[in-house]
C-alpha cells in the first residue's frame, strides 16, 4: 500500500456515533494512512475543511441533527474551500433511490453502503488513490487554471494507453467546452462513442448540440439517454435547459416534475419547479414545490430568502383561486416567514417583507385581527420610505392592503408610486403587475404583440398556440383583463375540442382570480359574464353526457 502514498495521506472521518468513528478510524490506520482527524457532525466537518486541506473525506450521509453528508458534499463542491476536489466516499446505511440519486448529483468519487468491511474499502480506495496519482499533473494544471496545460497531459495519457484513458476523455470534452471549443469537444465524444455507449459521453454530445444551437439533435441525443436509462438525473437537467432555449415553460415544468418525482431530495430541482410552476399558473404545484424546496434548504448552502418569499406568495396566490388546497400550507408558510429574519439575517426591508406576506397569510387562516396587526407593524417599520430599492416592499404593501379590504389606500399608495415613477421606464415595469393595463412602454407594446400573435393563432383554429401566448404574458401582467379573458376564451375553445379535466380546472381557476379583481364597471365585465356562461353550459353538456 505504501506505493499508492497512504502513509502520506490526511482523512476526515464524519459520523454522528463515536463507536463508529472510532471503528473507521482504526480500519484506516491498518490500511496505512498516516493521519486522520474526526467530526462528530456536518457543520464541524466543514469547519475542519475550510481550516486545512484533507486527501480523503469519509462522510455518513445521516448526521442526526444539523446536514446531513450530501448537504456537506454539496458545499464543499459548489464553494471555494480547500477540499472542494477532496476525494469524498458517502457512506449510508440507507439505499434508498432518492438518498443515492440526490447524492449523485454532485458525484461523491464513491458511495458505501454500511456495515463497511476493510477489504471492500481498501480495494476502493486503492483505485481511487491510483487514479489521483496518475492524473496529479493534469489535476494541478486545472488548479492551477491551465485549461491548455491540462488539455496537453490529459492527451498525453490517452496516448500511451492509460487505464483511466476514460476519465481523461472526459476531462478533455468538459475542458473543450469550457473554452468554447465545440467542435473538438464533439470529435472526443464521437471518438468514444465509436467505441462503447458511455453515458457521460453521450450526454456530452447533447452538450455540444445545445452550444451548436441544434436544438433538435439534442432532444434526440437526450431521449436516447432517457430511454437506456430513466434514472439519468443530469439528462432531465439537459432537457429543462433545453426547454428553456425553446421557452417553452410547459414542457420544462414536465420535466422538472419529472425530475423531482424520481429524486424528490434534490433542493435545485424543487425550487426550480416551484418557480417555473408559479409562471404558468399552476399555483398547487408551485407551492407544494416551495414547500418542499424551503424545507430541504434547512442546513443547505442553496437555501435562499427569495425561495422562502415565494413559497408565501404561491400561497396567498393559491388562496385566491382555491382556498381548500391552499388551507393545509397556510401554517407553515406562516412559520415561513416569521423565520425569515432568523435564517436570513436582520435587515428593515427584510422585516417589513416578512410583516407584509404574515397579514396577507393571517387573512388566509382567517384571523383578521392577527391580520391587521401584521399590516400596521410593517407600515411602522416601513414609515415613508421613498427609496426606490424599496418598491418591491410598496408593491407588496399595495397587495397586502387590496386583500385586507382597504381598496381606498391600496389606490392611493399605487397612484403615488405611478406619479412618483412617471419618467422611469424601468420602474413602471414592476408596478404594472399590480394594474389591469401597463403604464410602461415595453409593457404596452408586449400586450399589443402578445394579442396580435394570440388573434391570429385564434383564427387559424390553433387554440393551445393562442392560449400559450396569452399565458405568456399573463406572467408578467397578472391583472391585465383583456389578457386574462383572451386566455380564458382560448381555453375554453380549446375545450370544446376534446374535454379534458386539466383544461377545466385551469378555466376555473381562471375565473375564480378575474371574479377577484374584476369590478362591474370595468368595461370587459359583460365579456366576462358571457364566457362565464359559455364555460358553464359546456361543463353542464359534459356532466350530461356522463350521466347518460
Amino acid at each position: 500500500m505504501a506505493d499508492l502514498g497512504y502513509y502520506k495521506m490526511h482523512a476526515l472521518i464524519v459520523d454522528d456515533f463515536e463507536n463508529f468513528r472510532g471503528t473507521l478510524y482504526k480500519m484506516l490506520m491498518d490500511l496505512g494512512i498516516g493521519n486522520a482527524d474526526s467530526a462528530a457532525s456536518g457543520e464541524e466537518a466543514l469547519r475542519f475543511c475550510k481550516a486545512r486541506s484533507y486527501d480523503l473525506i469519509l462522510c455518513d450521509n445521516n448526521l442526526g441533527k444539523g446536514k446531513s453528508g450530501q448537504q456537506v458534499l454539496e458545499e464543499l463542491r459548489t464553494t471555494d474551500n480547500p477540499c472542494s476536489d477532496s476525494l469524498f466516499i458517502l457512506v449510508s446505511a440507507e439505499s434508498s433511490k432518492g438518498i443515492i440519486l440526490a447524492a449523485y448529483d454532485y458525484e461523491p468519487d464513491a458511495y458505501l453502503a454500511k456495515p463497511i468491511n476493510p477489504k471492500a474499502l481498501d480495494q476502493r480506495l486503492s483505485r481511487l488513490i491510483e487514479q489521483r496519482v496518475e492524473l496529479k499533473a493534469v489535476r494541478a494544471a486545472q488548479k492551477a487554471g491551465d485549461d491548455e496545460l491540462a488539455i496537453k497531459h490529459c492527451k498525453e495519457l490517452v496516448a500511451k494507453g492509460s487505464r483511466y484513458a476514460n476519465t481523461c476523455q472526459k476531462l478533455l470534452g468538459q475542458l473543450y467546452l469550457a473554452k468554447n471549443d465545440v467542435a473538438a469537444a464533439e470529435e472526443v465524444y464521437r471518438a468514444v462513442l465509436d467505441n462503447r455507449e458511455l453515458e457521460w459521453a453521450q450526454l456530452g454530445m447533447v452538450k455540444t448540440k445545445l452550444a451548436q444551437n441544434d436544438l433538435i439533435g439534442a432532444q434526440q441525443w437526450l431521449e436516447n439517454i432517457l430511454q437506456a436509462n430513466p434514472l439519468c438525473m443530469k439528462a432531465y437537467d439537459l432537457q429543462a435547459d433545453l426547454f428553456k432555449l425553446q421557452n417553452d415553460t410547459e414542457k420544462l415544468q414536465s420535466v422538472l416534475q419529472k425530475a423531482t418525482d424520481i429524486s424528490p431530495l434534490s433542493i435545485l430541482r424543487q425550487q426550480a419547479l416551484g418557480n417555473v410552476a408559479q409562471q404558468n399558473n399552476d399555483l398547487l404545484t408551485a407551492a407544494n414545490a416551495l414547500k418542499r424546496a424551503v424545507k430541504l434548504g434547512e442546513h443547505s448552502c442553496f437555501d435562499r430568502a427569495d425561495v422562502h418569499s415565494l413559497f408565501a406568495q404561491a400561497t396567498i396566490d393559491l388562496y385566491s383561486v382555491d382556498k381548500e388546497s391552499a388551507k393545509p400550507l397556510v401554517r407553515e408558510a406562516i412559520s415561513c416567514v416569521n423565520s425569515l429574519e432568523e435564517n436570513f439575517g436582520k435587515t428593515s426591508l427584510r422585516k417589513v417583507e416578512s410583516l407584509l406576506l404574515e397579514s396577507q397569510l393571517q387573512v388566509c387562516a382567517g384571523d383578521q385581527r392577527r391580520a391587521q396587526e401584521a399590516l400596521a407593524s410593517a407600515q411602522s417599520s416601513f414609515g415613508d420610505n421613498k427609496d426606490a430599492s424599496a418598491l418591491p416592499i410598496q408593491i407588496e404593501m399595495v397587495r397586502a392592503l387590496r386583500l385586507l379590504g382597504k381598496e381606498d389606500e391600496a389606490q392611493q399608495r399605487l397612484n403615488d408610486l405611478l406619479q412618483r415613477y412617471a419618467s422611469d421606464e424601468d420602474q413602471l415595469q414592476r408596478l404594472d403587475v399590480l394594474l389591469d393595463e401597463p403604464r410602461s412602454e415595453k409593457n404596452k407594446l408586449m400586450v399589443a404583440e402578445i394579442n396580435k400573435k394570440g388573434i391570429a393563432s385564434y383564427n387559424a383554429k390553433d387554440f393551445a398556440g393562442a392560449a400559450e401566448a396569452f399565458k405568456t404574458a399573463l406572467q408578467k401582467l397578472p391583472n391585465h383583463i383583456g389578457l386574462r379573458l383572451n386566455y380564458v376564451q382560448a381555453m375554453i375553445d380549446k375545450l370544446k375540442t376534446r374535454f379534458d379535466l386539466g383544461v377545466n380546472e385551469r378555466i376555473q381557476q381562471t375565473f375564480t382570480k378575474t371574479n377577484a379583481i374584476i369590478s362591474q364597471q370595468h368595461p370587459q365585465y359583460q365579456r366576462y359574464r358571457q364566457l362565464n356562461d359559455v364555460y358553464n353550459n359546456l361543463v353542464r353538456a359534459y356532466e350530461k353526457d356522463k350521466r347518460g
